[in-house]
């Protein structure tokens, strides 16, 4: 009932980056929380990452494990000093006793991991305040995926060093637009296989996770918000507008939207306020973190069916899941930004670390024109603090536009 991971470790893992930051965080709170999408690999990673794969572990997945966590916590928790407890969603009462063990022995560390909402529940709050630290993980980065390291390039720049000119290889990502990034998905070996694990997956999350986190009255409207999101993946995110074309009332809308936050699908990405410029659009951009979800949504189950005006939605929401993995990782923060009145300026992410911002367009093309780097140059000129201008695209060379704009293929970063 108390097995060590030792005898499930899988030889076939492949190594988490966010593992490092989590194995920081041991020396600065006891308590470490990781939470994340269905199916991110949380649980794998718990069972086969150092030093947590030599810690006790629990799971409340198991009967008799949670039958004697509601009975008898105290006695559960103190066998060892080091403790991983997955799925804790279901025994929310021991946290009272989680922090009496480490308020009595700073020495002694859990690692809960959990639903998403986990984070809605009140005793976290409350118990484990000033105690804790989180983690969110998301999807696979594609290089994460392949055992690479974290883009070297990008690290690069945010450190102020200048890029080396060079070739990579060329790769359509058609098939990982419609495949996605989620562990079970990419171990699919045929394509056919794709829309039908998206279709189960949405199913239980609608039927089973859903309900888990909130009473939704029809979940058919739920999976029409879904949809209409996933069509305006990377859109404005207009509420008002959503709830007119869905028949719902506004408040409904919102409250699935935060819902969907709340289940680590979807995301609002704020705008990039900074700075003298005034008529900023101040609403959120909305996106799916996972392209291949997005696809599946939108109603298409091959990827050849997917029109040339989606691919460029679709490849945007791959870049958005890098950037905001390489975001979580070294703690940046990623903004849009766009003007409003006249001639409308706008820049697809960007990058804030240190006070020192990357800005990043997306562009679904081999080739780049004069014209794809006038709002770059624009943001330039007015935000002092850009260290760098980057237009991402599906070419093979990365090479300076200018002295600051650099060409960088999508490769390079994924």
């Amino acid at each position: 009932m108390m097995n060590r991971n030792k005898s499930r470790a899988n030889s076939e893992y492949r190594p988490r980056w966010l593992a490092e930051n989590i194995r920081k965080a041991i020396d600065v709170n006891p308590v470490m929380i990781l939470t994340g999408a269905r199916q991110t690999g949380k649980s794998t990673l718990l069972q086969n990452e150092k030093p947590f794969d030599g810690w006790r572990y629990l799971s409340f997945d198991d009967i008799d494990i949670l039958g004697q966590a509601k009975k008898d916590p105290l006695s559960l928790l103190s066998v060892e000093r080091n403790t991983v407890i997955d799925e804790i969603q279901k025994a929310p009462e021991i946290l009272s006793v989680i922090k009496k063990l480490v308020d009595e022995n700073r020495e002694r560390h859990f690692l809960l991991s959990g639903s998403a909402n986990l984070l809605l529940m009140k005793q976290v709050t409350e118990s484990l305040a000033g105690r804790s630290s989180y983690f969110s993980l998301l999807p696979f980065a594609l290089r994460e995926w392949f055992r690479e390291n974290i883009p070297q390039c990008f690290l690069d720049l945010i450190k102020g060093k200048r890029l080396k000119e060079k070739q990579y290889s060329t790769k359509n990502p058609l098939s990982q637009l419609f495949r996605g990034f989620l562990p079970p998905v990419l171990k699919l070996k045929k394509m056919d296989q794709v829309s039908l694990w998206w279709e189960g997956y949405t199913r239980t999350y609608l039927e089973r996770d859903l309900r888990q986190l909130s009473e939704v009255s029809s979940l058919s409207d739920y999976k029409k918000i879904m949809e209409l999101l996933a069509l305006r993946s990377g859109s404005i995110l207009n509420e008002t507008d959503i709830a007119r074309k869905c028949s719902m009332s506004q408040p409904t809308v919102h409250r699935y939207i935060n819902l969907l936050e709340t289940s680590h699908l979807f995301l609002k990405l704020r705008p990039f306020t900074k700075g003298k410029l005034r008529r900023i659009i101040k609403a959120p951009k909305g996106y799916f973190l996972d392209p291949g979800l997005v696809s599946y949504l939108a109603g298409y189950y091959a990827p050849n069916s997917i029109s040339s005006e989606f691919l460029g939605h679709l490849f945007e929401t791959l870049i958005f899941l890098h950037l905001s993995i390489i975001a979580s990782l070294v703690r940046a923060e990623l903004f849009y930004w766009r003007t409003w009145g006249g001639k409308e300026k706008e820049v697809d992410f960007v990058f804030e670390f240190m006070r020192k911002v990357i800005i990043i367009e997306v562009k679904l093309s081999q080739r780049i024109n004069y014209e794809d780097i006038k709002d770059i140059t624009f943001f330039m000129d007015n935000y002092s603090n850009t260290v760098a201008g980057l237009i991402i695209y599906t070419g093979s060379e990365l090479k300076y536009l200018t002295k600051d704009i650099i060409a960088v293929p999508w490769t390079a970063l994924c």
